[in-house]
């Protein structure tokens, strides 16, 4: 129970404060100075009815609402710069009546007008420093001065030795605790600042190295496909071809277009917002969503010699996301026929287990070397991909099982074929 209303209360006083997200460090530093002020005029009150100094007590009810619409006008109207313009003109005024009804130098008002100053500091802008300081300077030498030249100017004082004791002990203790709270205030949010800097710079050399693997990727990708048209057309121009040649550099070609129009695919499915806001799951039918993509590739394959089947149920229907399933399917048959030689088998197939859903795209190819399996896991593990581990689409098929929440690997044996298995929850 005092766990819950303590975390009540913080949870309250970041509120009071403002949030980081839409406030600057300055101004939430005011917001607690503001903050503080009231709870110091609130005690000053209480202490000057206690020690029946009526006219200070007067003097801060007039001024505590003041001080209330100055942090309203900061924390809820965004108008910091004047808020804070108007509370050091409020305050000068308040302690120079403070020091003339307090007994003036031998009072109290000289601590309290240390604190303003500091507070004020805290929070001003660093170009207003030295203005700031001159003018509590130039306030403080008038006042001593008057004092000096007219022992008259002080119209009040303390009635006793102890009520002088009492106000001075008690200000200067409240202005220590104060300025400690207001320095370990400062200097937790100037931390937590710093922390949330360098993670932004962290974040922005990550981009950056996030755009020179894509770049990469995509040098690497198309690359290929543009070099075999490059030489297709070289060779129409060179040589007279048999039907047969022919055809067989056409399925080449058109196999190499494909692949580059998955690259584009893929470009667009990691830019485009669907990326960020195609999350949301449905129920669909497995088939209807990918009889475009398996028709496609049917056609490819055939001409390639691969046969490709598709044993999806017709009935089969899900409850997960139809544009992340599509992109991932599409991506690993992409790479089974790319990379499956003529006479080759290709399947994809399902099966349902208790917590999941298994697709799975299986070869009877070469299958894949020991050190391309670990660059594709390498690959996934630091979202990069070169070469024969199956470039970018892999990389993005990685991506959007795990939006699925799911599970993405695969077994392979050199000579004997690949599985690819996705795995989404139920």
């Amino acid at each position: 129970m005092k766990y819950k209303i303590s975390s009540q209360l913080r949870r309250y006083w970041h509120y009071l404060q403002g949030s980081s997200d839409t406030f600057s460090l300055q101004s939430r530093i005011y917001h607690f100075i503001c903050l503080a002020t009231i709870i110091l005029m609130i005690y000053a009150l209480v202490f000057s009815l206690m020690t029946s100094f009526l006219t200070a007590a007067l003097i801060t009810v007039v001024l505590l609402p003041f001080q209330v619409f100055l942090y309203y006008l900061s924390r809820f109207k965004d108008r910091t710069t004047l808020s804070l313009n108007l509370y050091c003109l409020l305050f000068y005024i308040f302690f120079i009546f403070s020091y003339r009804i307090s007994s003036g130098i031998t009072g109290s008002s000289l601590l309290s007008l240390c604190l303003v100053h500091f507070l004020s500091l805290a929070a001003a802008p660093r170009k207003e420093y030295i203005p700031l300081t001159v003018v509590n300077l130039t306030v403080v030498a008038a006042l001593l001065t008057t004092e000096y030249l007219d022992p008259n100017f002080i119209q009040g004082g303390y009635t006793d030795k102890k009520q002088q004791f009492i106000d001075i002990a008690s200000t200067y203790a409240v202005n220590m605790i104060l300025i400690l709270v207001s320095l370990a205030y400062i200097i937790n949010n100037y931390t937590k600042e710093k922390e949330k800097a360098e993670e932004r710079a962290m974040l922005l050399d990550e981009l950056h190295e996030e755009k020179s693997r894509l770049i990469s990727l995509i040098s690497h990708d198309y690359h290929t496909p543009l070099n075999s048209m490059k030489k297709y057309l070289e060779i129409l121009g060179m040589y007279d071809l048999k039907p047969d040649e022919k055809r067989m550099l056409e399925t080449e070609v058109s196999q190499s277009v494909t692949n580059t129009q998955n690259l584009l695919l893929n470009l667009l499915d990691l830019t485009n917002e669907k990326f960020k806001s195609q999350r949301a799951k449905e129920y669909f039918v497995v088939q209807d969503q990918l009889k475009e993509t398996v028709r496609a590739y049917v056609d490819i394959a055939k001409g390639k010699g691969i046969q490709f089947d598709s044993l999806i149920p017709e009935s089969l229907r899900i409850f997960s996301n139809p544009y992340h399933l599509n992109v991932i399917l599409r991506n690993l048959i992409n790479n089974a026929v790319k990379f499956c030689p003529k006479n080759s088998h290709i399947t994809l197939s399902y099966q349902q287990n208790d917590d999941f859903h298994e697709f799975s795209v299986t070869d009877n190819g070469t299958g894949i070397a020991d050190a391309t399996k670990q660059a594709i896991a390498e690959g996934w593990e630091n979202q990069s991909g070169t070469l024969r581990e199956g470039g970018m689409g892999l990389i993005l098929s990685k991506k959007f099982t795990e939006a699925l929440m799911g599970t993405l690997s695969f077994t392979s044996q050199k000579g004997s074929g690949t599985t690819f298995y996705v795995r989404i929850p139920i």
